[in-house]
């Protein structure tokens, strides 16, 4: 992977409906040069997907919330993830270092759909130990963007 690629990743990620003319125009680059970079990009898996970026509030899911949770590992956590990221409510799921084992993201409608869930898929999976809900007051800064190169004003 080069500078043109790690310059083309930087460019889809902040749009990706950009047609292959455009991006070739930022990069210089000819429209057949740039499918190729995509197309390789892709077969890499270095472009997973292509997606549109929706405005929780807007859509009714205006509430987002942090989940601490911490597990009993000899229950097993595999059966456990798989539900959570299965949950429509789950944006993100890490396994983390230090006092909790997981941090989940939730992007819910109100306080009571945080409260049933919690309740009602979280605390029901054997193995789980502690539940620590937290909730955003407001964001000032929420993106999937991952810099690939070192001069990202794409």
């Amino acid at each position: 992977m080069d500078a043109i690629d790690r310059k083309l990743i930087d460019i889809l990620q902040n749009d990706a409906s950009l047609s292959y003319a455009a991006l070739g125009a930022k990069v210089g680059l000819s429209v057949s040069a740039v499918n190729d970079r995509v197309r390789k990009l892709r077969e890499q898996s270095v472009i997973k997907a292509y997606r549109v970026e929706v405005d929780g509030d807007a859509i009714g899911r205006a509430l987002t919330a942090m989940v601490w949770l911490r597990t009993d590992p000899a229950k097993g956590n595999k059966k456990l993830v798989k539900s959570l990221i299965k949950a429509n409510e789950v944006l993100e799921c890490h396994h983390m270092t230090g006092r909790f084992d997981f941090l989940l993201k939730l992007r819910l409608r109100d306080t009571s759909h945080l409260e049933s869930f919690v309740t009602d898929t979280i605390k029901e999976f054997p193995g789980v130990v502690e539940v620590l809900p937290e909730i955003a007051l407001s964001t000032a800064k929420e993106t999937a963007f991952v810099p690939a190169s070192e001069d990202n004003d794409a």
